[in-house]
């Protein structure tokens, strides 16, 4: 389903047969009733952000690779979009990285759009970027962690504690807090 997010990426052509990357002719298809296969791929010419952590770089290549089955009035479009992703840790800040591949199924009408909860279409033409860069968006991890045990870094003194203990001694309160800490305390 449509996110409702609209950001400036724009996919890079890479040389397919459609004037755009994830363009698909419904000419193409062997004919406008029933299912093909249907593979497309681009650069993204900017990075796909979902938060500070984690993104699908610039550069990356975004592919496509579904399944649309045309029937009267619109198409429906199964598969999977991957693509790689970046980011950081959370706690300790490590670089972190790999494959994003997710399933997609969704509904494209003509005269659609994100009010009825389908990507809008063309008479003759199924333009699949949106739903990409949807999809890719919605799969990103939210706040990653190089692994769920992580200790991430010392507030003192700034070593990764996942590396090496450090002998820095936990803070016994926050001094910005004193003053209430002493009325609590009845002091």
């Amino acid at each position: 389903m449509p996110a409702g997010r609209r950001s400036a990426v724009v996919l890079a052509h890479n040389g397919t047969v459609s004037r755009q990357p994830f363009q698909v002719a419904l000419g193409e298809l062997s004919s406008h009733r029933g299912e093909r296969r249907v593979v497309r791929s681009g650069r993204l010419e900017a990075a796909l952000v979902a938060d500070v952590d984690s993104r699908v770089p610039a550069g990356a290549e975004a592919v496509a690779n579904v399944v649309i089955e045309i029937f009267e009035g619109g198409a429906a479009v199964s598969g999977t979009v991957r693509s790689v992703w970046e980011g950081e840790c959370r706690r300790c800040l490590t670089a972190l990285g790999g494959d994003l591949e997710t399933p997609v199924r969704e509904v494209f009408r003509r005269g659609g759009g994100q009010a009825d909860g389908t990507y809008p279409m063309e008479e003759d033409l199924l333009d699949l970027e949106e739903m990409v860069l949807d999809c890719l968006f919605a799969a990103l991890p939210v706040l990653p962690l190089c692994q769920p045990g992580c200790l991430g870094i010392c507030p003192q003194c700034g070593s990764d504690r996942n590396v090496s203990p450090c002998t820095c001694r936990e803070p016994l309160g926050d001094q910005r807090w004193a003053a209430l800490d002493a009325l609590r305390n009845g002091d």
